[in-house]
């Protein structure tokens, strides 16, 4: 019985495109718990709480274990490094800001890989949260294209400050479904931008993380070292703390190969550590490169590693050209989003329409790239 009126509650939802608000939605959580094959008819709300409490807690502390093994593996490199250089001494005394330098840098790396593990990837039941669509902003990414060589390089749109205007008399559950729906080609169903699991209205470039049990924002994946989402607020810190921990990499590397054309007299075991450390940094350093050259092409192009893998299965996607990025702005556009937006707060980018697309489409000519119409 609570399993069938869970179903007819979410079908009505899915169905009238509306928000579901948070309250809604731990009250579809518990009432699917609730009616589950899975926990049995005779289960109690307490028990419903133990397990929710029991899977949380256990994700955290496989969290937190990931974390050490990172903090660990920074320890055992660096330690090992200075153990098997010969002019450890005489550096310190030496060079002391050499030194100084490369323990700074290690230190900047942790922290920088503490603070991503830390920071929100932008959750769409953080907007629903806010209560008011003035603290959202909608951005039409058509206005932002034939606005986007002002000489100022301010960003106005008549557009959305009249549809705000009109969404603030409405309440935040109707406000947020229309505003939604706004941001989709007409004619789109709502159970296309409907989660299944969270039963929340979708804006374009969202998807349901699993790891975490929350819908976010321009998803990018989850980083099981980082133990979060990477997202719309934070992708801007995982692109630097890869770049960080890109040139340590470097840095531990050069003195380990140093360590070992130095000492040429050293025991056999340590020339032993020192290569095996050293192939570990290598393959290491080019995952680390790789990922880091991967993510600044995304950020210049205004993608996610979640839309260039499932392009094809993206409704709003599909139709698109493979050469088309429907979300570009323009390579500086794009660079100063990625990098400020997480002071800009919550930002919603809209589905170009097809006519911007098929215009998108057309190759360059001498004109658009004496006018820089990439950037």
């Amino acid at each position: 019985m609570a399993s069938s009126s869970a179903a007819e509650s979410s079908s009505r939802l899915s169905d009238r495109g509306t928000l579901a608000t948070p309250d809604i939605v731990c009250g579809l959580k518990i009432q699917r718990l609730l009616g589950s094959a899975r926990f049995g008819a005779s289960l109690c709300p307490w028990g419903v709480l133990s397990w929710a409490s029991g899977g949380f807690y256990a994700a955290r502390r496989s969290a937190l274990g990931l974390r050490f093994m990172v903090l660990l593996m920074h320890v055992l490199f660096v330690g090992a490094v200075f153990i098997l250089d010969p002019t450890l001494d005489w550096r310190i005394h030496g060079e002391p800001w050499y030194i100084g330098l490369y323990g700074v840098l290690v230190l900047l790396t942790l922290v920088q890989y503490f603070y991503t593990a830390g920071s929100c990837p932008g959750y769409v039941i953080d907007v629903m949260r806010a209560g008011s669509m003035m603290h959202a902003t909608f951005v039409n990414t058509a206005a932002l294209s034939k606005q986007s060589n002002s000489r100022n390089g301010n960003i106005n749109s008549p557009t959305s400050r009249a549809q705000l205007q009109k969404l603030s008399t409405m309440t935040p559950t109707s406000s947020w479904a229309q505003m939604v729906m706004d941001l989709y080609p007409p004619g789109s169903s709502s159970r296309d931008w409907t989660c299944t699991y969270c039963r929340i209205v979708q804006p374009p470039r969202t998807r349901h993380c699993h790891d975490c049990d929350k819908c976010v924002l321009q998803f990018d994946h989850h980083c099981i070292w980082l133990g979060t989402c990477i997202g719309k607020r934070n992708h801007c810190r995982f692109l630097w703390y890869i770049f960080e921990e890109t040139i340590l990499c470097i840095w531990t590397a050069a003195l380990c190969i140093e360590s070992l054309c130095l000492d040429v007299d050293k025991a056999w075991w340590k020339d032993f550590v020192g290569v095996i450390l050293l192939a570990a940094l290598i393959l290491i350093l080019i995952f680390l490169l790789l990922l880091w050259l991967f993510h600044s092409y995304i950020a210049l192009t205004n993608q996610t590693t979640y839309e260039i893998a499932r392009r094809k299965r993206i409704f709003y996607l599909r139709g698109v050209p493979e050469r088309v990025l429907p979300f570009s702005k323009g390579i500086c556009r794009n660079l100063y989003d990625f990098c400020c937006s997480s002071q800009k707060g919550y930002i919603l980018e809209a589905v170009p329409p097809s006519e911007e697309l098929e215009a998108r489409a057309a190759r360059y000519t001498c004109r658009d790239v004496i006018c820089c119409r990439c950037c």
